[in-house]
């Protein structure tokens, strides 16, 4: 009997329900004191124990009669959660000796301790169940998560302060639900969001998980649902055949994953090996082979967790400055710099007699080294000094002897592929033409190689997707190889083989090297070259010349030019720059109202304007000069005389008018400036505004680096007057004769002079390209392509619906696809016509232009490659967009992501990405542009990596048109320590001013927290250039989108007492009492602990509020809730750069940060407050901050908004790669129209 009773308890689970004011149920201690549970109590060993109405677990009715009324249970060993399978509600347990136990509702005077504990159980219920639902979810959205869904009844709304209030508490559940994961399960702890709350609420990961957990049973993480991989054979064949040895084919049989540290200090450390689970039974130990090197699964450590995820994740603005100063160029390749190894001891003999002596030096035809014989042009394998380096491979270009006697040869080198930037991942039998040559002995050559040019077929476009062969077409014996493209070293470029220059001397054949011409004409090219002496010396000893010719352009008198800024005085009538107000404030302030103000001691200010450039000087050559008569005159000589234009903001109404009249607008002056030639960095257009018959706008957007002016300054009097004569005829062509009599020969001399400056136009093309637009969003890049006139959005893939609609909005005649791109390439390269909705597939020839920004969850970070990684990667959204590129073969692709993508897997993605668009044949190149250059105020850097087709030309990088924060402009990629660099040239300065924030938002009314109403008036006109374009030529203008988030009463009360001045955030916050919105109060935050690192305040008050602060462990009866200054800040401040940015505001002349999909005070976007109102950026303005016309529509909830913007590719910026590309277009169909006609001639 007594056996019975016992087994009965251990089956028991206890229903404690709220019936009627019957007792329930109570926790207390042997004093017989109701306690909390939760607060650490039992951790530190106070025995708790629990009474209530006892009833079996099989039992259903809900209701507390028959139950069992008992008391003392306990002690409770421990406490614990179950109920994570998306259920309503969680359900909260004790464990003692003789069994488990669920509970229900408590007593009525417990009812009081529980409300917080139902709480924190209901958010990390949400959290893990949101975790897993999408273990790559950010911190914003998972406020997001909580803040919009509906509590069950009794609980108040949840908002960011419950969960950091909680944060303790979710961190200990997801770390207990971890514990259970497999060894090749990603642990929930190391999420982004997760890792971001660690971060901002300082929770620490010890042995209390052991006293409250979180059952996990058989959950399985649910990863974004995109199909498999849908692969072209040329794609898996790249994929496949790199790391052959290290892929998994089944993933469930083998359980590699990387070698994990344990810190040594938390309970998992300290866990013996189970002996059980998969790591431990390889352990030698165990019986294992000990092939993996896995740690035991149950000792999985959550602290080294969590910081290999941080180190794995891109690095900050800071982190890149530095990695890529301390990276080295990439340098030429050379064997003087790798070094040959000259063999002394082999048989070295001319054949024949010498084909020309020119007095220095004899030239053959051949050459005996060991007893084979090399001739002119034969490819030659040259042994390296280091016998681990692979034979160099040259053609031989010359062979000669010089006065010495010493015989040489001059090769042109041939570039491995493991040479560039492919690295590893390249073809080994694959060669590129480089354009470098070099004397060397002969005594290297170690035999001949073959070198075989590979010609792609003419209908090479069609056979995109199809099976490929089976035996490689060149024989693999160590001596053969192939070329089909050249390699720029600097640039990263892959291009077609370009036609070797002529040899303009016939009697110098004997010794032409193409590679020595090419970098002769590429010097020439760059080098500033003076001609058409006027003859002329005037009083100064001034040389005059008609011409200056530098990298394809032509300077003339007359001619507008940039110039480095410096290189004009002006004075400083107005300050351009940003100074910071309140400058003396932190002298006068309280400390005892405002405790975390001592924490700015920087000046600097995240979105400050304060570094940036200033925009070039603007010239107009008056006279081209040298002061040498000499035939020959070096580029340092040459000078011109210049007559200085006045922006905006360099008169003495400063940057005030600046916002106010067009970017591109100049003012004369009669003030002339001698300027060297070095100075000038490159040309531009400048008109009188009355010699114009169009609109300003019209012929702004025709052409690049155009400006017009049409008063002129004086400095003197400090007044705008009406430009002199000869200043009012810039720009006048074709608008017949010149004035005034007795002016015939000076009016002709002019109007061929004017003749001979052109301005230029964006080139002409025939018909707009076809493009598709995968992984479209709503459509950011499509739309900077369709402003650029390059291309016309036919077809879209778009999986998410909101933002499908938004994009089918503003392209009506656009087919939007909302399928997984994997099943629409599926069906194409199984030849069906349409999809299962009817709608029309592109098919082959159609597809002229692909553009995209794949995501790249699972193996985005910084760390090699492991083979579970690379089996994510080789099924990834990046490997599907590239086969949509080899089965579509179009014309140009264009692939654009986070600026790490270029970083990712210490550039493995980057090397296979680019490996196989070579393999494809594509030229391609690789990128990081700034969309801040690109008129929009915002730092946002993104990777681009472009590819043309065999005979398309390879577009370059479009230059940089707005000046903008140096810092934020570092865009060179580092590869395996090489830094490579964009074609760029406007490296430090631009064309334009920066765009602002007050540029960007000035004109949009005022709305309060939570507008919501989608349509409203402007209210207003335009005040900026740049809201006159973005708000375009509307018929009704209409406000749509200025709606913002509405935040939580204390959220709004923490934005309404951040100041307005320059570089405002949490730290500025008074430590006061307030009444919320909703009618309740906040708190004060209490300083009871003593800050060792910062000291004790002016006042002598203390700085800190928790243990932890003097060195103790965090105490959770430290924390602190509802007060104005979140507890959490200037609790971790000191381990995060005192959280500069939180909370912080938008400076009008400063700039966006990265615009995020969710904007949140304490997300790690951080200034998100409008800079004067109480509330976070709205809809609209995070539109504007991304360059997208107000005409442009969105899709869905505020949210789902926000997420579109965040997500896009700026317009501006797409469409700055849109002018490249049609300028290669344009090209192209020139070239193909007169070889058209010579074939007709």
């Amino acid at each position: 009997m007594e056996l019975e009773f016992y087994h009965f308890v251990f089956d028991l689970v206890f229903f404690f329900l709220y019936f009627d004011n019957a007792f329930i149920f109570s926790v207390y201690d042997k004093e017989g004191h109701l306690c909390p549970f939760d607060n650490g109590l039992i951790e530190q060993n106070v025995l708790l124990y629990f009474s209530g109405y006892m009833k079996a677990i099989y039992e259903e009715s809900p209701d507390p009669e028959g139950g069992i009324p008992t008391k003392d249970l306990g002690p409770i060993n421990e406490w614990w959660v179950s109920g994570f399978d998306g259920g309503e509600k969680a359900l909260v347990g004790f464990s003692t000796a003789f069994g488990e136990y669920y509970l229900m509702d408590p007593s009525e005077s417990y009812a009081p301790f529980m409300e917080i504990v139902n709480e924190k159980i209901f958010i990390s219920k949400v959290v893990i169940e949101f975790l897993l639902e999408d273990i790559s979810t950010t911190y914003e959205d998972l406020l997001n998560k909580l803040q919009t869904m509906v509590p069950p009844s009794g609980f108040s709304t949840l908002t960011e302060d419950s969960l950091l209030r909680h944060a303790q508490f979710v961190c200990d559940q997801v770390l207990s639900f971890d514990s259970s994961a497999g060894p090749n399960e990603d642990l929930l702890i190391t999420s982004p969001c997760m890792r971001a709350l660690v971060r901002l609420s300082g929770v620490t990961i010890d042995k209390r998980i052991a006293m409250h957990r979180a059952e996990r049973k058989d959950f399985k993480i649910k990863k974004t649902k995109w199909s498999r991989a849908t692969t072209t054979p040329l794609v898996k064949e790249v994929f496949e055949t790199f790391f052959r040895e290290q892929l998994d084919k089944d993933e469930d049989k083998e359980n590699k994953g990387p070698r994990r540290r344990r810190c040594g200090i938390c309970e998992a450390c300290q866990l013996p090996d189970c002996g059980t689970c998969v790591s431990c039974q390889d352990m030698v130990k165990f019986g294992g082979v000990g092939r993996n090197k896995q740690c035991c699964v149950q000792r999985r450590c959550p602290n080294m967790a969590i910081q290999e995820a941080d180190d794995s994740e891109p690095e900050d603005d800071e982190d890149y400055y530095l990695l890529s100063e301390s990276a080295r160029s990439e340098i030429l390749f050379s064997s003087s710099h790798k070094g040959i190894c000259v063999r002394e001891k082999r048989d070295i003999r001319w054949i024949g007699n010498p084909i020309k002596d020119d007095g220095k030096r004899k030239y053959y035809n051949a050459v005996m080294v060991n007893a084979e014989e090399i001739k002119l042009n034969d490819c030659i394998m040259v042994e390296p000094l280091d016998p681990a380096t692979a034979l160099f491979i040259a053609r031989v270009v010359y062979l000669f002897e010089d006065k010495t006697g010493a015989k040489r040869v001059h090769g042109h080198w041939f570039c491995r592929g493991s040479d560039t930037v492919l690295g590893e991942t390249s073809d080994p039998m694959e060669l590129f033409v480089v354009d470098q040559c070099e004397d060397f002995d002969p005594s290297a050559i170690t035999g001949k190689a073959t070198v075989i040019q590979k010609v792609l077929p003419s209908n090479w476009a069609e056979l995109g997707g199809l099976e490929l062969p089976h035996e490689h077409p060149i024989k693999d014996d160590g001596k053969t190889f192939f070329i089909q493209k050249q390699y720029n070293w600097i640039h990263a470029r892959f291009e077609d083989l370009a036609a070797d220059p002529p040899c303009l001397k016939e009697e110098l054949k004997y010794r032409f090297c193409a590679s020595c011409e090419r970098l002769y004409l590429e010097q020439k090219y760059q080098r500033p070259i003076i001609d058409e002496r006027l003859g002329i010396t005037n009083e100064n000893q001034e040389v005059l010349f008609g011409v200056v010719r530098m990298m394809g352009e032509e300077y003339r008198v007359g001619s507008s030019v940039f110039i480095q800024p410096g290189s004009f005085k002006f004075k400083n009538l107005a300050p351009v720059a940003v100074i910071r107000k309140d400058k003396d404030r932190d002298k006068k302030v309280d400390e005892d109202v405002y405790p975390e103000f001592y924490r700015k001691s920087s000046d600097h200010v995240k979105g400050s304007n304060m570094e940036t450039p200033e925009p070039f000087c603007v010239g107009h050559i008056k006279t081209i000069f040298t002061k040498t008569n000499d035939d020959l005159i070096a580029s340092c000589d040459i000078w011109i005389r210049v007559n200085k234009f006045y922006r905006p903001e360099n008169t003495h109404r400063g940057p005030s008018l600046s916002q106010q009249v067009d970017l591109n607008m100049l003012y004369w002056s009669e003030e002339e400036c001698v300027v060297n030639f070095g100075k000038v960095a490159g040309k531009c257009h400048v008109v009188f505004s009355e010699n114009l018959d169009i609109s300003m706008t019209e012929w702004t957007s025709r052409g690049p680096n155009r400006f017009y002016f049409s008063q002129a300054y004086n400095i003197i009097k400090q007044t705008f007057e009406e430009p002199p004569f000869h200043a009012t005829s810039i720009g006048m062509q074709g608008k017949g004769k010149g004035k005034g009599k007795g002016k015939k020969t000076k009016s002709e001399s002019e109007k061929k002079r004017k003749a001979e400056i052109k301005i230029e136009e964006w080139p002409q093309i025939h018909k707009r390209l076809q493009c598709l637009d995968v992984f479209a969003g709503c459509g950011g890049l499509s739309e900077g392509l369709h402003q650029s006139g390059v291309a016309e959005v036919c077809w879209a893939v778009e999986k998410e619906e909101a933002a499908a609609h938004a994009f089918r909005l503003n392209n009506p005649d656009c087919t939007v696809f909302t399928e997984d791109c994997n099943h629409l390439l599926k069906l194409a390269m199984n030849g069906k016509k349409t999809n299962d909705k009817g709608q029309r597939l592109p098919c082959k020839g159609e597809v002229e232009l692909l553009c995209g920004g794949p995501p790249c969850q699972g193996y985005s970070g910084m760390n090699r490659f492991n083979s579970r990684q690379y089996s994510l990667f080789k099924n990834s959204l990046v490997v599907s967009y590239l086969s949509y590129c080899d089965f579509y073969r179009p014309r140009f692709f264009i692939l654009e992501n986070v600026r790490n993508f270029v970083s990712f897997k210490r550039s493995m993605v980057l090397k296979l990405t680019v490996r196989c668009l070579v393999r494809m044949g594509y030229q391609c190149t690789f990128g990081v542009l700034q969309a801040g250059n690109y008129g929009v105020p915002q730092t946002r850097r993104r990777a681009i990596i472009l590819a043309a087709a065999p005979g398309e030309i390879l577009p370059n990088y479009p230059e940089p048109m707005h000046v903008f924060n140096l810092k934020a402009c570092q865009l060179p990629v580092v590869v395996d320590d090489k830094k490579f660099l964009s074609n760029c040239k406007w490296v430090t300065s631009a064309p334009l001013r920066t765009i602002t924030v007050r540029d960007a938002m000035s004109d949009l009314p005022k709305i309060r927290n939570g507008h919501k109403r989608e349509e409203i008036p402007y209210g207003g006109e335009p005040v900026s250039h740049f809201q006159r374009l973005i708000r375009g030529n509307q018929y009704q203008p209409i406000l749509r989108d200025h709606i913002c988030k509405d935040m939580a009463p204390l959220v709004e009360a923490r934005i309404a007492h951040i100041p307005t001045a320059s570089g405002s955030d949490w730290r500025d916050l008074p430590n006061i009492m307030v009444r919320l919105s909703d009618g309740t109060f906040t708190k004060k935050l209490q300083y009871l602990h003593h800050d060792m690192k910062n000291g004790k305040s002016s006042t002598g008050g203390l700085r800190g509020v928790c243990g932890c602060a003097n060195g103790k462990a965090c105490d959770p009866m430290d924390r602190q809730y509802n007060t104005l200054i979140p507890w959490c800040l200037p609790h971790t401040s000191n381990r995060h750069n005192h959280w500069a940015g939180l909370y912080g505001r938008l400076e009008w002349d400063g700039f966006f940060s990265t615009t995020v999909t969710n904007p949140e005070p304490m997300g790690k976007q951080g200034r998100v407050l409008h800079p004067e109102q109480a509330r976070v950026v709205s809809v609209r303005e995070c539109a504007r901050s991304q360059g997208f016309p107000d005409t442009y529509r969105f899709f869905g909830s505020i949210l789902d908004k926000h997420r579109q913007i965040g997500n896009a590719v700026p317009p501006p910026m797409g469409a700055a790669i849109g002018f490249e590309i049609r300028k290669c277009v344009s090209v192209v169909e020139e070239r193909r129209k007169a070889e058209s006609k010579m074939e007709i001639a």
